[in-house]
């Protein structure tokens, strides 16, 4: 038997509450869960409570959360200076459906931080990369844009394509093939989908020349954090940028998960980009749905023209803006970001010094408060390296830690853990315990 399915099997006997669960779940709903994302075999964890960096399961089980909710949490689950915010906000309206002040003040502090000059709010990642796309089409007159293989830009038609395409129709890693994701999505809109590889300027310089005059953005993740952590290569961002403006496309910038996460101002200052437009979600909202697009004045303008429209009933909802506020003007300040890369640096120094240590291959990788254990021969630079990550040892991995108290991270090798404000040094060691007790499992898994 697999190491992994060791791991496997005594993380099913000692989490039978959500075994169960799962079941009478599966009576209502698809798989049992609400998003595809949250299932993992043999069942997942189902949560009872959580408060700060750490949650419990219905067998009253405690973990040390690095999950936190697909990064959303930096502030920690049950923050009270967001409960506090959303309480009294409470007092005075859940929804108005109407303008107010607050969400002003919200946008303001957003334009300081970012880049940009305008910003409209939405609901989530998925919501701010749809919305962004069709103001870059707007804007520039024009159908296609160039994404990234490998690259997750949310649930709607026109980003799921290459997502995570069978290597045997993917193509040409210099030209690759497109590969729609999911059923359901139009042959006509994946059709104005390019995919490009990461961190390669040559492919994307194909992907121009053969689109000439026809692409409108090209979107990208600055950071891959859908292949675990890819980092782009010195110098790729800004000459993304100057291709971008050579052929008259426009640079649209995901931060989704780098947003306020990565730096202060997210990966426009941590890279000193200036793009035309910019996606955020996930951290923004504290804890609640929230999310943003925004760009220069002049991209901007198709909405106040009316030339491009956006509505919702629930963009910038009072609880999401009041909590957000709260998040990005009193837990998420400048003073706080030293503190959590210290933390990341400890934690992916360790990794890398036991890696080393006890022949094991691969690396530890990270930026901001996010990182991750790449078990493979060489660091990954695109999607097509992720696919010779070792997935028997990173089951025997996450598995492992989790039946020691610990999530390392959300389920799958092509995520990342974040640490949040209420993470400790102590924490950090802990879980660096919980690894070394690994090490045999893992050598004996290494292929």
């Amino acid at each position: 038997m697999k190491q992994s399915e060791i791991q496997m099997q005594e993380f099913a006997a000692r989490t039978q509450k959500s075994k169960a669960a799962l079941e009478n779940g599966k009576k209502y709903i698809p798989l049992g869960v609400t998003s595809n994302f949250r299932y993992y075999p043999p069942h997942p964890v189902f949560v009872e409570r959580a408060e700060g960096g750490r949650f419990w399961d219905l067998d009253g089980h405690e973990y040390l959360d690095h999950n936190l909710c697909f990064g959303v949490l930096i502030g920690g689950h049950s923050n009270p200076v967001v409960l506090e915010a959303v309480s009294q906000q409470f007092e005075k309206g859940t929804m108005y459906g109407m303008p107010y002040e607050l969400e002003q003040k919200m946008a303001a502090e957003l334009v300081s931080r970012f880049p940009i000059d305008r910003v409209r709010f939405a609901n989530s990642g998925t919501e701010a990369t749809m919305h962004a796309i069709r103001v870059a089409r707007g804007f520039t007159g024009r159908d296609k844009i160039i994404k990234m293989e490998g690259c997750y830009h949310g649930v709607h038609d026109s980003v799921l394509v290459s997502f995570k395409p069978p290597i045997e129709k993917a193509g040409d890693p210099k030209m690759p093939t497109r590969v729609k994701s999911s059923l359901g999505v139009p042959d006509g809109t994946a059709d104005n989908t390019i995919p490009c590889t990461f961190n390669d300027l040559e492919a994307l310089d194909n992907c121009f020349r053969a689109n000439r005059e026809q692409v409108a953005a090209v979107i990208l993740e600055p950071i891959m954090f859908n292949i675990g952590v890819a980092m782009p290569e010195a110098g790729y961002l800004q000459a993304v940028h100057d291709q971008c403006r050579k052929n008259g496309a426009l640079f649209i910038v995901d931060e989704v998960k780098t947003g306020v996460k990565l730096a202060h101002g997210g990966a426009c200052e941590y890279f000193g980009l200036k793009p035309d437009l910019i996606c955020l979600a996930k951290a923004i909202g504290g804890g609640f749905p929230l999310a943003a697009f925004g760009g220069r004045l002049e991209v901007m303008d198709v909405l106040e023209k009316g030339l491009v429209f956006h509505a919702g009933t629930y963009n910038s909802n009072t609880v999401g803006i009041a909590a957000g506020y709260a998040m990005l003007t009193k837990v998420l300040t400048k003073d706080v970001y030293p503190r959590l890369s210290k933390l990341n640096q400890m934690l992916i120094d360790g990794y890398n010094d036991i890696l080393k240590k006890n022949g094991l291959k691969g690396y530890a990788i990270g930026a901001g408060c996010n990182g991750t254990v790449q078990f493979a021969e060489r660091e990954v630079k695109n999607y097509r390296d992720w696919l010779h990550v070792d997935e028997e040892m990173w089951k025997v991995w996450w598995y492992g830690l989790l039946n020691r108290g610990i999530l390392a991270q959300a389920y799958a090798w092509d995520e990342q853990w974040t640490i949040c404000v209420a993470h400790t040094e102590n924490d950090m060691e802990m879980h660096l315990d919980r690894v070394r007790e690994l090490v045999p499992l893992l050598q004996k898994a290494q292929g």
